[in-house]
């Protein structure tokens, strides 16, 4: 008998791998991307490692740092990627034999005095389905890219969250310049209020002047206390990121970090391997592919071996004596002949997800060239921006010392005054969100071409 095992064993194992055996079709890259970039110099330098360290704000690298360990957008993705590997060990179980262990144990009560039987019985029973067709080696195939799609998205999440935080950081900074532009814009209309109030006392300023300033005034007290709102619910989102309550009491630098002066892009071939998403697209993509073959697997006939051994005794030490045992083996061939459809039905559904899957990543491919060129676009925009403003900010600070000066000497009128003022703090102003800009745009530059943080 267990001759007899052993050969049907060997037989089944040789026809499956004769089965199985050959390169599965895998997909191509799915999209043609030019030798270059429309919006940047051909640069075939490689990303250096990590934005983060080149932005170099320590401040800022522990922010991240907790976000990475505490975000509970993160926790979630790593539950996603932890599920999708119990899936993947599920499925390859089914591959390998399986082992069934039973015992009972009985008692027969002697009738009319006589004496009690006792019995015991032990089996143990392994069954192992030949897959001839592959069916078993495409669902796990399908599910070893499916976890390898979670780790890519875990990867994804990871990056998205050290850049949202590290963006969260530029805006806290910002605010914070805004609101000392508001807080300087106030200090000085007050400086120029009590000049104008003793002007007023000798008969110097008309009631006109006092009412103008006055109202400059009061204007500029609401436009910082609305920046110091705006402040706060900027540390209020930094905190939350990071996994902290959101007491609004994180403080950071009054400047913002110098900003990396050159950006390495590579080439837009690199992105479809250096982005975790689109890697995990294209993974699902195969993984989908797969799927499909698993279920036209299905299909076809299924072989399957059961050996089980078993013994049945009144004494227990006396179960397992090689003569009580009795040894079975069972080749079963099965095939479906009339299902209503339902295995041609998930054949179909395969079809679609595979469908939906190739979409998916054509679209994804689109939208991450499109935001490397967006951001390079965007780059050299701020980049010529900011020192449009540089100089605005310089000529206007200069005009409103003259007008200053005018004004003093009766030569010039309040409202000229008043006008160049607000024109300086508005460039202060602009010049601070165009320094967060810049950064901003580094960091999401970084993360479209999918750099390492």
């Amino acid at each position: 008998m267990s001759r007899l095992f052993a050969s049907a064993v060997a037989a089944i194992v040789v026809v499956s791998a004769c089965a199985t055996q050959g390169s599965e079709h895998e997909f191509g890259e799915l999209s043609d991307p030019p030798a270059t970039w429309s919006m940047a110099a051909l640069d075939t330098s490689p990303l250096h490692a990590g934005w983060l360290a080149a932005i170099d704000d320590t401040h800022l690298t522990a922010l991240v740092t907790e976000a990475l360990e505490a975000n509970p957008d993160l926790g979630a993705a790593r539950g996603r990627l932890n599920r999708a590997r119990a899936i993947l060990s599920q499925t390859r179980a089914a591959q390998a034999p399986s082992i069934r262990a039973s015992s009972s144990g009985s008692v027969t009560e002697g009738f009319d005095g006589g004496s009690d039987t006792t019995s015991y019985s032990a089996a143990i029973t392994a069954s192992w389905e030949a897959d001839l067709w592959g069916r078993l080696a495409s669902a796990t195939e399908a599910d070893k890219r499916a976890a390898a799609s979670a780790e890519a998205d875990f990867q994804a999440a990871q990056q998205l969250i050290a850049a949202s935080t590290a963006q969260a950081y530029f805006l806290l900074i910002e605010a914070r310049q805004l609101a000392d532009v508001e807080r300087t814009n106030l200090e000085s209309l007050e400086e120029t209020l009590g000049f104008v109030s003793i002007q007023f006392e000798r008969g110097l300023r008309s009631s006109e002047d006092i009412a103008l300033i006055r109202a400059d005034v009061e204007t500029a007290r609401a436009g910082l206390d609305l920046a110091e709102q705006t402040k706060r619910n900027a540390a209020r989102a930094i905190e939350t990121l990071v996994g902290r309550y959101p007491a609004a009491s994180l403080e950071v630098r009054a400047s913002s970090p110098a900003r990396p002066a050159h950006s390495p892009v590579g080439l837009p071939a690199d992105v479809l391997q250096r982005r975790p998403d689109v890697r995990a697209a294209k993974l699902s993509l195969l993984a989908e592919h797969t799927r499909t073959k698993s279920a036209r697997a299905d299909l076809l006939p299924r072989l399957s071996a059961q050996a089980s051994f078993s013994g049945e005794n009144s004494a227990l030490e006396d179960l397992f004596d090689p003569s009580a045992l009795a040894a079975n083996l069972l080749l079963n061939g099965a095939q479906t002949l009339f299902d209503s459809g339902a295995r041609q039905a998930r054949i179909d559904a395969a079809d679609a997800d595979r469908e939906i899957a190739l979409a998916s990543y054509q679209s994804l491919v689109l939208t991450a060239f499109n935001e490397v060129e967006a951001e390079l676009d965007r780059g050299e925009v701020l980049t010529r921006r900011a020192v449009f403003l540089t100089r605005a900010l310089s000529e206007a600070q200069d005009a409103l010392r003259f007008s200053r000066f005018r004004y003093e000497l009766g030569e010039s009128d309040l409202l000229n005054v008043l006008s160049i003022q607000q024109r300086v703090a508005s460039l202060r102003a602009a010049l601070a969100r165009t320094e967060r800009a810049r950064l901003d745009q580094y960091v999401a530059l970084a993360l479209a071409l999918g750099q390492d943080v």
